[in-house]
């Protein structure tokens, strides 16, 4: 088994006492690579502090739209972290009309500007959307796609919803990241969802610290559990898992340009 976590947050505060012990645990149980997100300026920072510790960890840079409310404070230093080698995509970026943390226009603002700061460094992004799906897709065919001159777009992080919406993020040519969200109960629309995606779209991730899998509800998530991802994702599809292994690792070395050997 080599699996690759393509979502981690390693540098929050639930790992701050074992942080070390989190990675050496993943990287004995399967785990080849991961990839640790920013959310903002500070944990952007800290993920390419993180990258640069490990050989086998990599970073995305970006600000959530949570914290949108802030980010022309930091383009600048954004735009300077983004280039950086370990750096493999802007993000977490996106819209989240759940929470409203940020208000829409500031979330906007933020989300556009750092669609065009991965045009800008040619890296892909990660994307972040709740209850906003037809307002990203919206930003993404005007503001993004048509720029991009044939390469991958990026990701759909922690995808949530059913297959209309699938299909249309893979026309765009996102690849869609799963998490343990597929092995909650009553989530039959993602299960759909999971059914039509080709494997060849699919990358696996923890969102570690959070979204553990359903038998450890309450518990801390690790970068160990993205292999329940690949069972369930296995089980759904009615594929073997190795299968699954296999095309979700191929598949995060394609969209992020990761090395063959970490």
């Amino acid at each position: 088994m080599a699996l690759i976590d393509t979502h981690v947050h390693l540098n929050f505060p639930e790992f701050h006492k074992d942080m070390e012990e989190v990675i050496d645990r993943s990287f004995t149980q399967g785990v080849e690579m991961m990839v640790n997100v920013g959310t903002d300026f500070a944990t952007s920072q800290e993920s390419v502090n993180l990258a640069h510790r490990y050989r086998e960890i990599y970073a995305t840079v970006g600000v959530h739209p949570h914290y949108a409310e802030g980010f022309l404070d930091d383009v600048e230093k954004l735009r300077g972290l983004a280039r950086e080698q370990k750096v493999v995509a802007i993000g977490e970026i996106g819209l989240d009309y759940f929470r409203n943390l940020s208000s829409h226009d500031s979330q906007l603002v933020a989300f556009r500007s750092q669609l065009n700061l991965a045009v800008q460094v040619e890296k892909p992004v990660v994307l972040h959307c709740r209850d906003a799906y037809t307002e990203v897709l919206g930003v993404l065919e005007q503001d993004y796609i048509p720029r991009l001159n044939g390469r991958l777009p990026g990701v759909v992080h922690s995808f949530a919803t059913g297959p209309t919406y699938a299909k249309k993020f893979l026309k765009l040519g996102f690849y869609i990241g799963l998490n343990n969200l597929i092995t909650y109960p009553k989530n039959d629309s993602l299960q759909e969802a999971v059914k039509i995606i080709p494997l060849e779209r699919i990358i696996i991730e923890t969102d570690c610290p959070y979204l553990p899998p359903q038998q450890l509800k309450g518990q801390r998530s690790e970068p160990v559990h993205v292999a329940e991802v690949a069972k369930q994702i296995a089980e759904i599809k009615g594929v073997p898992v190795k299968q699954v292994e296999d095309i979700t690792t191929t598949n995060a070395r394609h969209i992020f340009r990761l090395p063959t050997n970490a």
